[in-house]
């Protein structure tokens, strides 16, 4: 394995050195870079290899290795784009450098999400070279997973004859501590941007103080009655296509708190919500708001009443809900509740659906059992509070479930500065990988 590890770690370094960031058309050159890359590692080790090209977003690295008619086809999907990242922003070294400390590999993408991919492609060739390979393999590495690939249905169902399969598997999360995981759920949802505008531009605070109405003050206050500290959500018929919460489920994500802190890997001092942390994240939908722009915020102060003000809003919503329903109930609340001298505008991004897998099939506890070999526990069932888009398109277009099998450490800090990939990890995960390979 130390070989192997080497090896792993001396391609991945080229990997990793691409700033294949797709929220920034800026690092157009680098994503096709990162497109050439791959696909000359794929065919270089007998793959054959498709480039999808959506009208909007960067290419799909699509490649397929044929071993035999009588064998079963895995599709293994991931992407390629990785979060933005800089030096400046309190990274130790360039993220874009792989570097290794205290046990760990840290870079930019080294979890999210081309280690883990990077794993399964490092194992699939190694079988390849030693003719160990035990199935007929496919990739599907795409470009712009953080941005909601827009085009991702539109290629799936123009592809289907190319991507069809009979199992698919997604490495693209984390297990809990030292304890391997399948996921049982993802959340759907998507992004809005809510805009306020009060005048025709911003007024002078002297003259026109509590005298005439605020953006600001009035979107906060529309946003503070919507969304309470507790997590609660008050839009009418939010919850009511929730599923009940069953005992047993609450039961079971109580367990994992002993196995992962939450507080502890958050770096809060709190959780919130009327149940358990795991259920709030996990089978729970959730609102939250991810930015908010009003106003001077520029150094000194600037006496005003801004006259605009937007909140950027994210959404999460569990396997019963229905995104376009959580739009249009989004739409009727602001309507309802935004005093009519305020004028408003919703912007709305690309909608992702939930998805629910069914963990009890024969191949998941086979997995399972690999699990239990590797890291020498017995895994646990996770609800993910995150969304992988591809996976409901998987699902609706090919009719087949993503096994979600996570690699990475829970304490990883993906999109945030120091991501980084535990190097214990990434042997259990390349042992684990030839274990559904071979």
């Amino acid at each position: 394995m130390k070989k192997d590890l080497t090896e792993f770690t001396r391609l991945f370094t080229e990997y990793i050195a691409f700033k294949s960031i797709s929220t920034d058309v800026a690092f157009t050159s680098q994503m096709d870079a990162t497109v050439q890359w791959l696909s000359t590692l794929l065919k270089d080790n007998g793959f054959k290899v498709t480039i999808l090209k959506g009208p909007k977003t960067n290419p799909v690295v699509v490649a397929e290795y044929h071993v035999a008619d009588n064998l079963k086809t895995k599709l293994i999907y991931g992407h390629y784009d990785v979060q933005p990242a800089a030096k400046e922003d309190g990274w130790k070294t360039e993220p874009f450098e792989l570097t290794e400390a205290n046990g760990k590999l840290v870079a930019r993408g080294v979890v999210d999400n081309k280690g883990q991919n990077f794993i399964h492609i490092f194992t699939a060739i190694k079988l390849i070279k030693e003719k160990r390979l035990g199935c007929n393999l496919k990739f599907m590495i795409e470009g712009n997973e953080e941005t909601s690939n827009p085009d991702m249905t539109d290629l799936v169902s123009h592809n289907a004859e190319l991507l069809k399969s009979d199992q698919i598997i997604i490495s693209d999360g984390e297990i809990l501590g030292a304890t391997p995981t399948i996921e049982e759920s993802l959340r759907g949802g998507g992004n809005l941007t809510l805009k306020f505008t009060s005048a025709k531009n911003d007024l002078h605070s002297g003259l026109f103080g509590s005298g005439v109405p605020s953006a600001t003050k009035e979107l906060i206050a529309l946003l503070s009655k919507m969304l309470l500290p507790d997590g609660t959500v008050t839009i009418p018929g939010f919850y009511d296509a929730v599923d009940k919460i069953k005992p047993e489920q609450i039961e079971r994500n109580l367990a994992l708190l002993k196995i992962d802190d939450p507080i502890t890997t958050a770096g809060v001092k709190a959780t919130i919500g009327k149940y358990d942390f795991h259920t709030m994240v996990g089978i729970w939908p959730a609102v939250e708001v991810s930015g908010f722009n009003a106003g001077y915020t520029g150094e000194g102060y600037k006496n005003i009443i801004p006259a605009s003000a937007f909140a950027k809003i994210n959404f999460r919503l569990v396997a019963s809900q229905k995104p376009e329903d959580f739009v249009e109930m989004f739409r009727k609340y602001v309507a309802d509740n935004t005093p009519k001298y305020i004028d408003y505008n919703i912007q709305l991004d690309k909608l992702s659906y939930p998805v629910k897998v069914n963990v009890t099939e024969p191949e998941i506890l086979k997995i399972m059992a690999w699990q239990e070999k590797v890291y020498g526990v017995k895994p646990v069932i996770k609800n993910v509070g995150g969304g992988i888009p591809v996976v409901a398109d998987f699902k609706n277009v090919l009719g087949i479930d993503a096994f979600l099998i996570s690699l990475g450490n829970n304490d990883c800090n993906m999109h945030g500065v120091e991501e980084n990939f535990t190097i214990d990890l990434i042997e259990k995960g390349l042992e684990l990988s030839e274990l559904m390979l071979s």
